[in-house]
């Protein structure tokens, strides 16, 4: 990795480590894209406004991730260039365990707390239902999601940006393979 930052020009070291990070995030948008049209595709109003509704908690829990993947990884990089691998390695091993538990923890609240937060992030009596369907899902999936980013940022930190954008395209690949299942195939709404 010294020799690459030290030696490398600066057309390959993007292409190694920055190129694969924007290939990740368009195969995201792809999948929002793709997601919405699904959605959208089921005719039914409601449920579009439901899963709309429910979407800012996902990009919520996309925050926190970055608190431990992006916030773990800069201070790693440093630590890095410091030379001071045994602290490093705790903060990665903070990181992921602290992913964990702010997800247990999210996932409580969030359910606990769960009318009050669709009421206040815009459901109303025809698009409560959809919503809380939806965002149950996520909610529960709170720890899981939240855990999945992390190591992708931290393996970054390690020039393994390629390995990283890998893992983000198989999962949202599955992810357009499944949403058509859910909806349509086994009838799940917005659970699908």
């Amino acid at each position: 990795m010294d020799e690459l930052f030290a030696k490398a020009p600066i057309k390959k070291v993007y292409f190694k480590l920055a190129f694969p990070v924007v290939l990740g995030m368009i195969t995201t948008m792809i999948y929002n894209l793709a997601d919405t049209m699904f959605v959208a595709k089921t005719g039914n109003t409601d449920l579009v406004a439901g899963v709309t509704i429910g979407a800012p908690l996902f990009t919520f829990l996309i925050a926190v991730s970055d608190i431990f993947g992006l916030g773990g990884s800069s201070l790693i990089s440093r630590l890095f260039g410091e030379k001071r691998y045994d602290l490093s390695k705790r903060i990665s091993s903070f990181c992921l365990f602290g992913s964990v538990i702010v997800g247990i923890i999210l996932t409580i609240l969030l359910l606990v707390f769960a009318k009050p937060i669709l009421i206040l992030l815009g459901a109303k009596t025809s698009t409560y239902s959809y919503a809380f369907d939806f965002y149950r899902i996520i909610a529960l999936g709170s720890v899981f999601i939240i855990f999945s980013l992390v190591p992708q940022n931290l393996i970054r930190t390690e020039g393994l940006a390629f390995e990283a954008m890998l893992s983000t395209m198989i999962g949202t690949i599955w992810a357009i393979i499944l949403d058509p299942i859910f909806l349509f195939g086994l009838k799940w709404g917005a659970t699908g």
